[in-house]
């Protein structure tokens, strides 16, 4: 049956995810963190607003506040990846909250590094953020469209973010090329550098960067190999196409 026969489907899995989309994009922007503590997990969206030439084209005064993601995540429920939570949707503790507190800790690292260095570097106050307490199951559709609609650089392109300190064991592993661009993590410190310069990879940035505008949120987006390997994140969740058979 051609695409623009089909009935509508309000229950299609896509819908759904669109839906959950559009009610992350529709929640004010905060502060990154937000002021007070909340309970529960979900997804998110993070906001650069500052002058660094790096983000320029996506910061005002050529986007509005808000308008085009740097990064978005999700932040899961304690035990989600055992099944521990069992029809539980979402969790009483402040998941997502933690999740973006983290991230607030590795921008201010590297801001406290670009001052110490004498250097233009990020701000944590140039950050904003929205997020969305949602039921765990709808999450990763939602979160696999918001990154196939904008292609979010710290996502796509820059790898590293959201990382947590490896442990033991694993200081082998290359630095990410966010912390090599943003370095100020002292356990990213430790490990080898990428084959690829902060140089070469700030090149990268301004490419990718140059063709972003806002997309069409009606269109579903080709989600594709790219933004599959997006969604890992530091916590080691399955791929895409694992964690969708069970929605």
């Amino acid at each position: 049956m051609p695409e623009h026969t089909k009935p509508y489907n309000p229950l299609d899995r896509v819908e759904l995810g669109k839906s959950v989309e559009r009610a992350l994009l529709a929640r004010p922007l905060a502060p990154l963190p937000p002021k007070v503590a909340f309970p529960g997990a979900g997804l998110y969206a993070i906001y650069y607003v500052g002058d660094l030439d790096l983000y320029r084209s996506i910061a005002p005064p050529r986007h509005e506040p808000g308008e085009i993601p740097i990064y978005v995540g999700r932040a899961s429920a304690p035990g989600a990846r055992q099944g521990a939570l069992g029809l539980r949707s979402t969790t009483r503790q402040p998941a997502l909250f933690n999740r973006l507190k983290e991230h607030a800790k590795s921008v201010q690292l590297a801001e406290v590094y670009s001052d110490e260095q004498g250097q233009p570097g990020l701000h944590l106050a140039d950050f904003l953020c929205r997020y969305l307490v949602a039921d765990d199951i709808w999450v990763p559709l939602a979160e696999a469209l918001l990154i196939a609609h904008y292609r979010p650089v710290w996502n796509v392109l820059i790898d590293g973010f959201g990382n947590h300190d490896p442990g033991k064991g694993r200081g082998g592993q290359a630095r990410s090329s966010w912390d090599m661009l943003h370095p100020g993590r002292a356990w990213a410190a430790k490990r080898p550098a990428t084959k690829k310069s902060a140089h070469d990879l700030r090149y990268e940035v301004g490419t990718h960067l140059a063709a972003v505008e806002p997309p069409n949120l009606d269109a579903v987006p080709v989600i594709g190999q790219d933004v599959q390997e997006a969604m890992f994140n530091e916590e080691g969740l399955t791929p895409l196409e694992d964690r969708l058979r069970d929605l």
